[in-house]
């Protein structure tokens, strides 16, 4: 069976108008532009950061996740590794729930990347489409600000949770914006992980 053309051509409108959104002239897509293309420019001075910043992007959220066990067992001591576990796990759930609300947003945007729409090789290999929000940017802001109270770990998950969104954006994989927006969404999703520990929530759990 055939393809309706009308059909087909409403779809395409439609896409193309979701686009019109991001692509059009808007102050925050001029600023995306510039950003990409002063990146590229340094990518050709400094390879050596380019290499660097390609790690960063990659292991970042597998050293975030190792610190959070690494808490929940109270190292160093002075640790509290059951107000770090019981973080561990709102931090998780809302890092899931939050990059679960993502998703239709990202289809429904389809917003392409630096490097669709600048035509260059990013540092990182990543498929095309779905920048808007950015889910790695959400995953790691929720997970840091779940974790903000728990000693020592605190400060040093939410340095690497924006040392994470940097790299996204540096690595040519996102945009400026695509990456304020996950963030904003995920900090809010730990702030919710959060208030919830102290309001006693999931500390139930292990307490």
């Amino acid at each position: 069976m055939r393809a309706d053309p009308a059909a087909s051509g409403h779809r395409r409108t439609d896409r193309e108008g979701r686009d019109r959104t991001f692509t059009e002239g808007a102050w925050a897509e001029r600023i995306d532009h510039a950003v990409t293309l002063h990146l590229l420019k340094v990518w050709r001075r400094h390879p050596g950061l380019n290499a660097a910043m390609a790690v960063v992007a990659r292991v970042t959220p597998v050293v975030m996740l190792s610190l959070m066990v690494l808490a929940s067992f109270g190292w160093p001591p002075g640790v509290p590794g059951t107000r770090a576990a019981s973080c561990g796990v709102g931090g998780v759930v809302a890092a899931v729930v939050a990059r679960a609300i993502n998703e239709p947003i990202s289809r429904w945007v389809n917003r392409p990347r630096p490097f669709e729409t600048a035509g260059f090789a990013p540092l990182v290999g990543h498929a095309g489409g779905q920048a808007f929000p950015s889910n790695h940017a959400t995953g790691a802001l929720a997970l840091a600000v779940s974790f903000v109270h728990v000693p020592v770990y605190g400060p040093i998950l939410l340095g690497l949770a924006v040392l994470l969104c940097i790299s996204r954006v540096y690595c040519g994989l996102h945009h400026l914006t695509d990456v304020a927006g996950g963030a904003l969404h995920g900090a809010l999703a730990g702030a919710v992980a959060a208030w919830w520990q102290d309001a006693g929530g999931t500390l139930e759990l292990f307490g």
